[in-house]
């Protein structure tokens, strides 16, 4: 009875946590964050050269020359310059602009390349400057850039909080009913509930050939039925309808057209919902144009361009974190018995078994789940303990910030994972040929690609999330990938991981 109620509550939290993400990447998309964006900008790009300044005078120890504030002052580049600079990568890179599914990651992205864009810009106006005669900083162009990304970041998330702020003052959002009824209607309403398209689900219109409430609709979600569509509109303040046409009869669809056309309202039409491991494209063939569904899988390309980035990536951050590394190993070691490394067979690209490492978190020898089977959290293929009585205290500690991770990045290094895609299960928990006859798509496409060391699932609610939503975000994944799905996946990883949420 407890296990059944820890599952409960994970799930509720699941499901707050998933309206979170989906109302911050609506907020993305909202006008007020598009309008204050660029101010929080603005803003950011002065600060950072004000900052640039003091940090340069603060560091003078480190530097052969020693520079007085009026000094730094009259050599650094103009304000007014950075500002134009800055506004010029902007541009060119259309920064600002707008559309549905705008994301926090795909913002962190937009910054990323917009700073290092002004960053090369100054480098470069630097130097023909010097060329022409006019003597700046050097040590200052090199600071700025670190400087204004960290600002630049922060202007982001404060532009966010006070588009919550005024959002939840004067909302701003697209409120949309279903014309429908049954499980595509259901799927259809939790797809608006979690978008991030800057709607929000109003409730159900019925068809008139419903004639008793469905089982899984609530009450208070039924608007009314399709004779009191005029009345719905005005009382639920609609702005777009979204009819499932196969639920409605000819007259009884021209007759919601003509309404929702009277009163100004957007009328959607939906014939089916497509799968989820397909990918949508339009094109002309035989003078016509066609919706085609093609299998979701990876070009050779993809693949290569991927491989390259992981290489790249995992080597430096190899480089980077060596003393982090080093330090943890030493932790495990000194507070607990055994080896540093906790390696386990994982299963890989294909179903293919390889050696997965972490650094061990738990104490040697109750590695079996065989004593604990009865507390798992999760369902599916998924085993998740909130309180691990096997878990040490540092491992506790690595567990919360995913520094037990790490060492996977030999792994990516190697060619066993990326650092981006789903993440490896146990090989235990699978098939011997490394498939699953429980969930047979749901495996056969994850073993298409390379397993990850962060994925969708990792940033949408880690272990917070049910099984059937890991299995669609891992889907979705593969269905969706481009380097700039990885960027944004990467970029906001590490605040994840700073909240701690979901990780146990």
């Amino acid at each position: 009875m407890a296990n059944v109620s820890v599952r409960l509550v994970a799930e509720s939290e699941a499901r707050r946590g998933s309206e979170a993400r989906a109302s911050i990447n609506r907020i993305c998309s909202s006008s007020y964050y598009r309008v204050l964006q660029p101010v929080f900008d603005l803003l950011a790009v002065i600060l950072s050269w004000y900052a640039t300044i003091y940090l340069r005078l603060a560091l003078n120890p480190f530097f052969a020359v020693k520079l007085e504030l009026q000094t730094l002052l009259d050599i650094a580049p103009p304000l007014y310059g950075v500002i134009l600079l800055w506004a010029a990568a902007a541009l060119w890179l259309r920064l600002y602009r707008s559309g549905p599914g705008l994301s926090v990651g795909t913002s962190l992205l937009r910054v990323t390349e917009s700073v290092i864009m002004a960053g090369v810009l100054t480098v470069v106006v630097t130097f023909f400057s010097r060329t022409l005669g006019a003597e700046f900083s050097r040590s200052f162009v090199l600071l700025f850039t670190p400087v204004c990304f960290v600002t630049m970041m922060a202007s982001r998330y404060g532009a966010l909080l006070c588009s919550f702020a005024i959002e939840n003052r004067w909302p701003l959002t697209d409120r949309v009913a279903v014309i429908g009824a049954g499980s595509e209607a259901r799927l259809l309403a939790e797809r608006i509930r979690t978008s991030s398209d800057g709607a929000s689900f109003a409730g159900f219109i019925l068809p008139e050939s419903a004639s008793e409430l469905d089982e899984d609709h609530q009450p208070k979600s039924i608007l009314g039925n399709t004779k009191m569509l005029g009345e719905a509109i005005n009382h639920s303040k609609l702005r777009r309808i979204i009819v499932v046409e196969r639920n409605l009869a000819d007259d009884e669809l021209a007759r919601c057209m003509s309404v929702a056309k009277r009163m100004g309202v957007i009328v959607t039409r939906i014939v089916g919902l497509p799968e989820p491991d397909a990918r949508l494209q339009i094109s002309e063939l035989y003078g016509l144009r066609l919706l085609e569904l093609k299998p979701a899988e990876f070009t050779r390309k993809q693949e290569v361009v991927k491989r390259t980035f992981d290489v790249l990536c995992s080597s430096i951050l190899l480089v980077l974190l060596a003393p982090l590394l080093a330090f943890i190993a030493f932790l495990i070691k000194v507070t607990s018995k055994g080896p540093v490394l906790y390696c386990s067979t994982r299963v890989g690209k294909g179903g293919r078994h390889f050696t997965f490492l972490k650094f061990r978190s738990m104490r040697v020898g109750l590695e079996n789940r065989q004593t604990v089977a009865h507390m798992n959290e999760k369902a599916g293929h998924i085993f998740k303990l909130r309180n691990d009585p096997r878990v040490t205290a540092v491992g506790r500690v690595l567990r919360r910030w995913s520094l037990d991770e790490l060492p996977q990045l030999v792994n990516v290094l190697i060619g066993d994972m990326s650092l981006v895609g789903p993440r490896p299960l146990p090989a235990r928990d699978l098939d011997p040929d490394g498939q699953s006859k429980e969930f047979a798509t749901w495996a056969e496409q994850r073993s298409r690609v390379l397993p990850g060391i962060t994925g969708l699932w990792q940033v949408r609610g880690r272990s917070d999330l049910p099984f059937d939503q890991m299995v669609m975000l891992d889907v979705n994944y593969i269905r969706d990938w481009s380097l700039s799905l990885d960027f944004r996946i990467l970029l906001e990883t590490p605040l994840v991981m700073l909240t701690g949420r979901g990780a146990y």
